[in-house]
């Protein structure tokens, strides 16, 4: 098999730096051979032109050989440059060639044309090969001992507008060109009026996106922005320190803030919260323990004691929140006397007991033991069955109002007690 390449005057010329850039692209045009072309057996012409008021550059791989030839062409056109490759005795293989088009810089690849009897089987709008930008496509013949041409156009490009994005804060913005944006503090690429250009914003660890101006259009971390003139584009980012609560003590409770939720079953919680937000904390005991008391802040959380806990957080914060167990004491109620199995002795407290506690001992309850908040004041009452009496209280020395006959009457719970109702 024969193969050679030529070259117009208007062609680059081989040489070691030629055979770097074709050594790159192997790489990159071999992913685009997978697509079938028409057979074609015998002989055959590959020829490329380049035409235009720009300058660009063409680059073939041939399906029969790894054999490339490169075109490049600078205007002023429209002087053709032009490159050729002649294909001899091809028995077996396809017969096509993968081109690759690149513009020069200030011009733009236009588009092919190509000869009646080739074929585009597969191209890309864009692609990225490991020289940059190309437009990407594989050309082959229809029928045997075709001669394959195309003709690459490129043209000067009209000027493009200035896209400036400016940044505060930790984080990102890229735009959807390859070659456009990609923020560090500031950054600008410029692009063809009535482009319409997406910035996408990515925090960075420890930040949230905050908001967006000079956008077109805008929804969360997406602007879009219509190129009619010059733009500048700033993309805010806060910082978002960390906020932690920890539940302490022998009681339980919710605990509650901006951004923050405690419930009863949790231990601690934390959250990321913008700077600069208010924060207060609401607590609520559960039941059966005291109100809490807020200790041990740190940060900007660190005037938070006693009852209240607000403050504006702007650097990384944490709190403890004590919840402490009510004290509680026992109430124990007997029935005594002939006729006990006849009475009942019924009482609940003026605050509301632990467990919903109630005293309620009759019909067979000889003893009952319930427990009531230290703080607490229990109403008795006795009733004695038909035909019987209630006798007198028998208590001890916190038997309040509790002596004789009275009834109702009043028990504190300072201290755990037993009290004996007495029937005859």
């Amino acid at each position: 098999m024969k193969r050679n390449a030529k070259r117009s005057p208007q062609g680059s010329s081989s040489g070691r730096g030629s055979r770097l850039h074709l050594t790159l692209l192997a790489a990159t045009v071999a992913a685009f051979l997978l697509v079938p072309a028409a057979q074609a057996f015998g002989y055959g012409n590959v020829k490329i032109n380049i035409a235009g008021t720009g300058a660009g550059k063409v680059i073939a791989e041939f399906e029969e050989a790894p054999t490339f030839i490169e075109c490049t062409y600078a205007s002023p056109g429209p002087t053709a440059g032009t490159c050729e490759h002649e294909a001899q005795e091809i028995t077996e293989n396809v017969y096509g060639a993968t081109l690759l088009a690149g513009a020069a810089e200030g011009s733009e690849f236009t588009g092919w044309t190509v000869q009646e009897g080739n074929i585009f089987r597969k191209c890309t709008a864009d692609g990225e090969s490991a020289l940059g930008p190309y437009f990407i496509c594989f050309l082959s013949a229809e029928s045997e001992e075709s001669n394959i041409e195309v003709t690459a156009h490129f043209n000067i490009a009209p000027p493009k507008l200035p896209l400036t994005v400016v940044k505060t804060g930790e984080g990102t913005v890229v735009s959807s060109s390859a070659s456009g944006i990609n923020c560090g503090s500031e950054c600008e690429a410029g692009f063809p009026s009535g482009k319409s250009v997406t910035l996408t914003a990515s925090p960075a660890t420890g930040y949230a996106f905050n908001s967006w101006a000079g956008c077109t259009t805008h929804v969360g971390l997406k602007c879009t922005v219509e190129m009619s003139k010059a733009k500048t584009v700033k993309a805010s980012f806060i910082a978002t320190p960390s906020l932690s609560i920890e539940k302490t003590g022998t009681g339980a409770g919710k605990v509650g803030a901006t951004g923050i939720s405690c419930d009863e079953s949790c231990s601690s919680a934390s959250s990321a919260i913008k700077a600069g937000t208010s924060v207060t904390f609401k607590v609520t005991p559960a039941k059966g323990s005291e109100a809490a008391v807020f200790e041990e802040g740190t940060g900007s959380a660190e005037s938070c004691s006693g009852g209240t806990c607000t403050f504006t957080i702007s650097e990384d914060s944490s709190v403890k929140v004590r919840f402490d167990s009510i004290p509680t004491n026992t109430l124990t109620v007997t029935l005594t006397g002939d006729a006990a199995f006849k009475g009942k002795v019924t009482g609940k407290g003026t605050l509301k007991g632990l467990y919903g506690s109630a005293i309620n001992c009759g019909s067979g309850c000889t003893l009952q033991t319930e427990s009531f908040f230290s703080s607490d004041t229990v109403t008795l009452t006795a009733v004695a069955g038909t035909g019987y009496t209630f006798s007198r209280w028998v208590g001890g020395e916190e038997a309040g109002t509790c002596v004789e006959t009275i009834s109702p009457c009043t028990v504190s719970m300072s201290k755990s007690q037993t009290i004996a109702a007495e029937f005859r």
